[in-house]
């Protein structure tokens, strides 16, 4: 019988004499996720670093970031909390602190709906280019890097879902060439432009533009087979680059309700000329507003 993985931390593990393991969240492409229990601040997500991320990562850089991040506060944004390591069976543990938000990720809800009525889609959008909006006019502006379903996460505790964007930093010191684990669900939310090490804040408008298309379409523009080759990053790239040679369909060709001018608006941020794309997430966000043009009448 295969052997079954065993997590970093166990339940009940109390960590830096602060935080209190209290369940297995998930697992990402950086790290495992767990809820913990703060001893002053209560309930908190911990992301414990794997090993092959480390080793790829200047830690240095992604600490400075999250001081940074946890000076921020805005409603679309998970807060970060504290950068730190420690020691657990003679090996250094690195660990990032966050906010923890009562819902799901938009994946696990595409997973469930496929595709996303207009004017849900169209506020989780909004949700995600405001909180993307703040943190590029900050003075030194961010750039997130890694913008897909899986970074953005839904809370339900209001009348409608608020969409709050994470894992800000986490992409940004990795060798984008590096073979990390679930590398293939990532690339094909790059811009073009971040294959050659090109990060600006137009790439992320791309990667915003690409979910949108998700979650209008169920669909993404451009197909893909990862068959066999999930591990060969090289391969991975070549195969995305390779296929986003052809034309995109407009995502009124997968759902009728979308309009000429939301199809517009997603083919601009989706250009693969950084000219012609939204340069800004506030661009995007100035086009998706004239919302009486989204919808059918």
């Amino acid at each position: 019988m295969p052997s079954i993985k065993k997590n970093i931390l166990s339940k009940g593990e109390i960590i830096s004499n602060t935080y209190e393991i209290q369940f297995f969240i998930g697992e990402g492409a950086f790290g495992e996720v767990y809820r913990v229990k703060h001893k002053y601040l209560g309930i908190q997500v911990m992301k414990v670093f794997k090993e092959e991320y480390v080793d790829k990562t200047d830690l240095d850089t992604v600490a400075r970031e999250a001081v940074i991040l946890s000076k921020l506060t805005h409603p679309n944004i998970v807060r970060v909390f504290e950068s730190n390591s420690f020691v657990r069976e003679d090996n250094k543990c690195f660990f990032i602190t966050m906010g923890f938000v009562s819902g799901e990720t938009l994946t696990q809800l595409l997973t469930r709906k496929i595709q996303l009525p207009l004017s849900i889609a169209i506020s989780i959008q909004s949700d995600l280019l405001t909180g993307l909006k703040f943190v590029q006019e900050q003075t030194n502006p961010i750039v997130h890097r890694d913008i897909n379903p899986d970074n953005i996460l839904l809370s339900y505790e209001k009348e409608k879902p608020i969409a709050m964007l994470s894992d800000f930093g986490l992409a940004q010191s990795v060798d984008q060439l590096s073979k990390l684990p679930n590398a293939a669900g990532r690339y094909i939310y790059f811009a073009p432009e971040c294959f050659f090490g090109t990060y600006l804040p137009t790439s992320d408008v791309f990667s915003a533009g690409l979910v949108l298309y998700k979650m209008i379409t169920g669909m993404h523009p451009w197909e893909y087979d990862f068959e066999g080759i999930r591990d060969d990053t090289e391969e991975i790239i070549t195969m995305v680059i390779t296929a986003r040679r052809k034309e995109i369909p407009k995502p009124s060709f997968y759902n009728k309700t979308c309009t000429p001018y939301l199809d517009n608006v997603i083919l601009k941020a989706l250009s693969k000329d950084i000219e012609e794309r939204y340069k800004t997430a506030d661009e995007f966000l100035i086009a998706l507003n004239n919302i009486e043009k989204a919808f059918i009448p």
